[in-house]
């Protein structure tokens, strides 16, 4: 078993626990790594742990561990794990730096004199924003330590920023929040998950991340209502009678629409009316209220919860017509132009089913079809993959096993391409799908003689909204390097080895919890997930996944796709 999905099913009780109520005292002692107690954690729970200081005439291996271990105890701002520093080491060290988590228990070794090095075996890192990657299977991670003598007493004066926790700990100090951003129309709210410290302040900690603004791999691709100046007049956010109250400085306010102002309250909404005893949010200007008019015109409440519905698009296998698939019912798609000859392939459509996209047989040639009887050519390429159709009727697709298009459904003959991280290098894109609000990608790439990678990006556009590029990227680790993804929703995705002849084990990846693993199928071709439901393909038939096991579809088209 990897790493990676020891850790996932280790912080699996995060999210199978039963509540706990109260405040939680965990002493710390024994071995490295190990706690006395462990418990289960609900977001309305703030565990303390107690570590012990510094023991007299502490060896400098005893001080690094009793420094580890002390990590735990966030109390005083970590001042027992201060205890442990000089003083100008404690003041200097930054604890929110960086959370690494690890496993088994860390080694330290001496570099000779008064340096030491502790190794972790790491299953992932939390960064200073609560963005958590999980780590590929067997890596390490050292730290440099350096120590002197402070009154006889050895101490660390030479560390890096940040703490280490063994997967337990992690999920009794750590749970996750939902922040949402903005796509650049203000139409759509993307969610950016962070894990945080459980404490009892958590609200404010939800208003710091959202004001400090999005994950690195969203940056260009969302907008904010808040501008990067934008701060708390008060360093908490108190709840009372289930109202969270939000108080900014004046200068938040400084030159803001009343446009402006209701999208900063919407984006509170969002965020905040998820927590636990929240159903309420006040935004005050340094404790003066703030009387939002009526919303203007151009206000739209922002979609949240970006759905596919319950259609698909299908090949039929004997007429080789693009076809409607829903509950089990085959229907033709009304409107549309006959394409057999086309030799239609891995078709797709837009979430108002009117316009649906693929390749031909020979992959050469990039089609669009429309309830207007027409199909027409809207790009060509060598070996292109299975389209992909965003939110503004964009369709990608990859050419030449690493140039990622993006042509318009309308028939202007506009191809754009589209720049990307992986651009020069030698690699294979299998797999490109656009999010369901159009603002992430969610990318396969193939390194030569290693194994694929999966990776969402964010996806920049211009100010007329044209696609431009793929920005920062975001690691998923999965158990077993895929071929292809889908997305199941705005915040997983769904990825797989799909392949003839081999057993296939779908796996549904997120931010905000453990993976989890679908029964395995012997030679699935292909997926499809929407609304919920996830589809799966033989050469001989087509499967619904019902509970955990797959019920055959056999009057099914075949190449089912949800729109996007």
């Amino acid at each position: 078993m990897s790493l990676a999905r020891l850790f996932r099913l280790l912080i699996a009780g995060l999210f199978t626990s039963a509540i706990i109520v109260g405040c939680a005292s965990i002493p710390q002692s024994g071995q490295i790594g190990e706690s006395d107690q462990q418990a289960n954690v609900d977001q309305n729970v703030a565990y303390t742990f107690n570590p012990a200081g510094p023991a007299q005439d502490a060896t400098q291996t005893s001080v690094i561990n009793g420094f580890i271990l002390a990590a735990p105890g966030i109390q005083g701002d970590f001042s027992t794990a201060r205890e442990f520093l000089t003083e100008d080491a404690a003041e200097t060290w930054d604890p929110s730096a960086q959370t690494t988590i690890y496993t088994g228990k860390p080694i330290v070794d001496s570099n000779g004199g008064d340096q030491y090095s502790v190794e972790l075996s790491s299953v992932g890192s939390l960064d200073e924003a609560g963005v958590l990657e999980l780590a590929d299977g067997g890596e390490t991670q050292n730290f440099d330590f350096s120590l002197v003598q402070v009154n006889g007493q050895w101490r660390i004066d030479e560390l890096p920023d940040g703490i280490s926790l063994d997967s337990a700990q992690f999920r009794a100090l750590f749970n996750t929040q939902t922040l949402y951003f903005y796509d650049p129309t203000y139409t759509y709210a993307v969610p950016d998950v962070r894990w945080m410290l459980n404490t009892s302040d958590q609200t404010a900690a939800i208003v710091q991340a959202l004001l400090d603004g999005p994950a690195n791999y969203l940056d260009g691709a969302v907008v904010s209502a808040f501008e990067q100046d934008a701060e708390l007049f008060r360093d908490i956010v108190p709840v009372s009678t289930s109202t969270a109250q939000v108080d900014l400085t004046d200068e938040t306010f400084a030159d803001t629409s009343e446009l402006t102002r209701h999208r900063m309250q919407q984006q509170l909404e969002l965020a905040l009316e998820r927590y636990p005893g929240v159903s309420d949010v006040s935004m005050t200007r340094e404790r003066s209220v703030i009387d939002l008019d009526e919303a203007p015109d151009e206000f739209t409440p922002a979609d949240s919860t970006v759905t596919t519905g319950n259609t698909q698009v299908g090949i039929h296998p004997e007429t080789q017509q693009l076809v409607a698939y829903e509950a089990n019912s085959t229907t033709t798609m009304d409107g549309f132009p006959n394409v057999a000859n086309l030799e239609p392939a891995d078709p797709t459509m837009n979430r108002q089913r009117d316009t649906a996209a693929f390749v031909n047989a020979d992959r050469d040639t990039l089609y669009a079809a429309n309830d207007a009887t027409q199909s027409y050519e809207i790009a060509t390429g060598t070996d292109l993959i299975a389209p992909s159709m965003d939110v503004h009727d964009w369709v990608f697709s990859v050419t030449d096993s690493s140039t990622i298009i993006a042509a318009k459904t309308t028939r202007t003959g506009q191809v754009l391409e589209i720049t990307h991280p992986w651009a020069g290098q030698d690699v294979e894109i299998t797999s490109l799908r656009i999010s369901p609000e159009g603002t992430r990608a969610a990318v396969v790439v193939k390194r030569e003689d290693k194994p694929a990678e999966l990776y969402l990006a964010g996806l920049i556009r211009d100010e007329q909204g044209q696609p431009q590029a793929l920005g920062n990227t975001f690691k998923l680790q999965a158990d077993e390097p895929p071929n292809t993804v889908e997305w199941y929703s705005t915040a997983e995705v769904l990825a797989g080895r799909v392949s003839d002849r081999e057993r296939v084990e779908l796996e549904l990846l997120g931010f905000s919890g453990p993976s989890v693993n679908f029964k395995p199928m012997l030679g699935m071709v292909s997926f499809s997930t929407g609304a919920g439901n996830v589809y799966a393909e033989t050469e001989d038939n087509a499967y619904l996944r019902v509970g955990n096991n797959w019920r055959a579809q056999p009057e099914a088209p075949t190449e089912l796709s949800y729109p996007g």
